[in-house]
């Protein structure tokens, strides 16, 4: 095992869901941000990278927002919390942001390449992130797929509830990256899936299509801020090798 490696198992091991933080701790709010440098790294679906994070660190917002969080320790005791956030609204942006890319002057991709690519986001994404009024296009898609499926592989998670799945899918990965950047920083996480998404949505005056994936408390975990030891299923009942 090197060097980076040994760093990286140490990490992965210590990072814990903290339930409670030290608030006397001098806590430094700059990790945050360059955890959230990191997790906008992450891999995500067709670069689309429909996200945005809100930090919450003023008192009253945190106050509220840890109200909205069912009052949980991890959220009242918390220096910061980052509410990490769904977007499939701004899928016109995105697909525009790469296209962009694809026709810049620094683009570094073979003339053939750009052309395929260029497809890609002009036809496929916008047939994929569009909105679906009454699943219709869900629907056509759905039978569409399933004809060509008789006859060759194909990707088969074409529906509006399948785009809902995939950008989360997005945000939960930048997600453990922000988790693991703020334990390599010293500090500590704990990610909040009990909360009252409506509400929280209306305090961040978020549009109806933005979903919150979740919420994440930052800060220095207390002595007793870890509750239970960490268990799981051992390798060979998990893993299989075909």
């Amino acid at each position: 095992m090197n060097t980076e490696t040994s760093i990286f198992d140490k990490i992965v091991k210590e990072r814990r869901s903290v339930r409670i933080y030290d608030k006397s701790h001098n806590y430094d709010k700059s990790i945050v941000e360059r955890s959230i440098e990191r997790a906008i790294l992450s891999p995500n679906s067709s670069n689309m990278q429909l996200w945005e994070f809100y930090r919450i660190t003023n008192e009253e917002s945190k106050s509220k927002i840890a109200y909205y969080c069912l009052d949980q320790l991890p959220a009242k005791t918390a220096n910061e919390l980052v509410v990490f956030v769904v977007r499939p609204d701004k899928y016109k942006q995105s697909i525009k942001f790469n296209l962009d890319l694809i026709n810049s002057k620094d683009s570094f991709e073979k003339e053939s390449r750009r052309k395929k690519r260029t497809l890609y986001y002009t036809k496929l994404m916008p047939l994929f992130y569009t909105f679906d009024f009454l699943f219709v296009l869900s629907l056509l898609k759905k039978t569409f797929v399933f004809f060509k499926g008789l006859k060759q592989p194909v990707v088969r998670e074409v529906t509006s509830i399948n785009k809902k799945v995939t950008i989360h899918k997005s945000v939960a990965l930048a997600a453990q990256t922000f988790m693991l950047s703020v334990k390599a920083e010293g500090y500590d996480t704990c990610p909040l899936e009990g909360f009252d998404s409506k509400r929280v949505k209306k305090f961040l005056k978020l549009p109806r299509k933005a979903e919150i994936n979740m919420i994440i408390s930052v800060g220095k975990a207390a002595d007793d801020g870890v509750w239970y030891p960490q268990k799981r299923f051992a390798y060979k009942d998990v893993v299989r090798e075909i």
